[in-house]
């Protein structure tokens, strides 16, 4: 069995290689390396994907099947944010099912308007259920310095500070406030998102410090 040191160093070489990251495209000369660091399809996306997808197999690896069965939002989240990763919310709709344009215009078959109700009424549902089993848990463990609780708590705030990066600009129009965003910017919403699913992967090779022992938060 790992120690909790053990993880809680892996969570600092993860902030400090993020950090990293956000430096790397500022020191590319080509305009060209700039935009395809950040680009659709590029490395920081690609990995962020890639991340995800080792969460996933890994918890489907370690837990037994009744173990998933009860805990099946675990999966299902870093299953959600790897098809949004992929921008799989906009490849089957006339607009992205993250759109209000998509469930009010006249020109969109039902059908597609039923496919993106069902997808957040599925979400919602997760969300409810991931909070109710395990919020007590998770509030347990940062009260115990967990090195699972934690990389959760870090995992969840890059997704907070990506999203309110990535709409900060449109928000801001709103009331009449025009700024466009900056290379920065978007640097740093990109390795922000790609930190997502790089603690999530800590915290789940943190709560199987040994196979079969499935460690609570």
């Amino acid at each position: 069995m790992r120690s909790t040191k053990t993880f809680t160093t892996h969570i600092l070489i993860a902030i400090i290689t993020l950090a990293l990251l956000l430096v790397i495209p500022f020191l590319f000369r080509s305009q060209e390396m700039r935009e395809f660091y950040i680009s659709e399809g590029g490395p920081v996306q690609i990995f962020s994907a890639a991340g995800y997808v080792v969460v996933i197999v890994l918890l489907m690896r370690e837990m037994t099947w009744a173990e998933l069965s009860d805990n099946w939002p675990l999966v299902v989240v870093p299953l959600a944010m790897c098809l949004r990763e992929m921008d799989f919310h906009a490849h089957f709709t006339t607009y992205s099912i993250t759109k209000t344009t998509l469930y009010v215009s006249p020109d969109v078959p039902i059908i597609e308007k039923l496919f993106g109700i069902v997808v957040f009424v599925l979400l919602g549902i997760t969300a409810v259920v991931l909070v109710k089993k395990h919020l007590r848990l998770f509030l347990e463990g940062l009260r115990r310095a967990s090195p699972v609780a934690i990389a959760v708590a870090l995992g969840a705030f890059c997704a907070v500070f990506s999203k309110v990066l990535d709409g900060f600009s449109s928000n801001l129009q709103v009331i009449g406030v025009y700024v466009q965003p900056t290379y920065l910017s978007v640097v740093a919403e990109e390795v922000l998102e790609l930190g997502i699913p790089v603690f999530f992967a800590i915290a789940a090779f943190a709560a199987f410090p040994a196979r079969g022992s499935l460690r609570q938060l």
